[in-house]
């Protein structure tokens, strides 16, 4: 009997680590500069041109849930030379440009897009911005391979790292400082 008990609560303790393994991290922060940033331009001929010489600074976290249903997110920045237009969340490597799969913030000048603007927050001239991510806030990015609302896809994208938090201002549309989210700890980037 005490071998049987022991045997399921060691078959117990096996599964509950194995599923905290399956569903991976749930710490994503990151540091923001203009020296990550990159810029597409679309020529001809079409280019990539990099880094944005900005005083700009800023931080992004993010928290997945035990679910892993829903992400809990706080954006700060500060000493924009624009004034800010939106951020986002953008499915791409480091060094690369990707699409927009969440909007963190929004203004009157640049608003989210009609299936996400109410579930959007303003963004503040600089400062903290905080929010919810929940499944139906992600956007299609069906040239990458991710549909309207597959979370799942967010989530994968953010342990690979290989999404990045952007900060758009008036002055570098493309974006003002830019950090590829990170697993863990913060890592340094740029000049912060």
């Amino acid at each position: 009997m005490k071998a049987t008990l022991s045997c399921g609560v060691l078959l117990f303790a096996l599964s509950v680590s194995a599923d905290a393994a399956e569903r991976g991290p749930r710490q994503f922060p990151t540091r923001l500069s203009g020296y990550d940033e990159v810029h597409f331009n679309a020529g001809p001929p079409a280019t990539l041109r990099g880094a944005v010489s900005t005083q700009a600074t800023g931080t992004f976290s993010a928290t997945l849930s035990n679910a892993a249903d829903v992400i809990e997110y706080e954006l700060t920045y500060s000493g924009l030379e624009g004034t800010v237009t939106q951020a986002h969340i953008h499915f791409g490597q480091p060094g690369t440009v990707g699409g927009i799969v969440v909007w963190l913030c929004q203004t009157a000048e640049s608003p989210a897009p009609v299936p996400v603007d109410t579930l959007t927050p303003l963004c503040p001239t600089e400062g903290t911005v905080t929010g919810t991510i929940t499944p139906v806030q992600v956007l299609a990015q069906t040239a990458q391979g991710i549909s309207a609302e597959e979370f799942a896809e967010l989530v994968s994208a953010l342990r690979a790292e290989t999404a990045y938090a952007n900060v758009h201002s008036s002055l570098h549309g493309p974006g003002e400082i830019r950090g590829q989210i990170r697993i863990g700890g913060l890592r340094r980037q740029g000049r912060n």
